[in-house]
């Protein structure tokens, strides 16, 4: 297994919980270093493809693991209190949480792209973010930790992240952002060079520097 910072991050967040499901797992890798390092007691592979399946229970063999061909949630039938749902889009995250359970249970999401669009989804449809993380891995990588609740954010919430603007470390982000927006802003129309105005000075307000 090639080493990745963002699978040993998402695993190390799992520690303190006892029973994870991994939902879109893929290789199993999450689940793998969490067990190897004593992070867990019993996980749960769900993918909605037979092959990743396959490949997760190859991984995976003699750990105490449950396997779930699953649609997200919908399959899933055992008690778990952490979900981890990880490297897909934001729409498809957002899609998957309409079915999470109404329980008390914390979340890890990970959007490859548009966190600013699940941010949104959670606020309307009753979560919490409780924490957010970056992870540098070759590209930045922000996983929210989340649980049901009620919140308020503003659109530069969406954008910046209520709990990631107060972190140092979000810097380096933000300023890769703002040199994003600098290189598309050329070919633009009007109406997207204002929106991308709109949030370039959103990550400019962020007083880190």
């Amino acid at each position: 297994m090639a080493k990745s910072k963002r699978i040993s991050f998402l695993a190390e967040l799992c520690k303190g919980y006892e029973t994870v499901l991994d939902i879109g797992t893929d290789h199993g890798f999450v689940l793998k270093e969490a067990f190897d390092k004593q992070y867990i007691k019993h996980g749960i592979a769900a993918d909605l493809r037979e092959m990743p399946l396959r490949q997760a229970k190859g991984n995976l063999k003699n750990y105490p693991v449950t396997y779930r061909l699953s649609d997200g949630f919908l399959a899933i039938k055992e008690h778990f209190d952490l979900a981890i749902i990880a490297g897909m889009g934001a729409y498809l995250i957002c899609d998957i949480m309409d079915h999470a359970p109404k329980r008390e249970v914390t979340y890890l999401l990970q959007a490859n792209e548009k966190t600013h669009i699940l941010r949104d989804y959670l606020r309307h449809h009753g979560f919490i973010i409780i924490d957010e993380y970056l992870v540098f891995d070759r590209f930045y990588y922000i996983i929210l930790k989340v649980k049901r609740g009620q919140m308020t954010l503003n659109e530069e919430d969406l954008y910046l992240g209520p709990i990631l603007k107060i972190k140092q470390e979000s810097k380096a982000y933000y300023m890769h952002k703002i040199a994003q927006i600098d290189k598309i802003m050329p070919q633009a129309d009007e109406l997207r060079k204002d929106e991308l105005k709109k949030v370039r000075q959103f990550y400019e307000s962020v007083k880190l520097w």
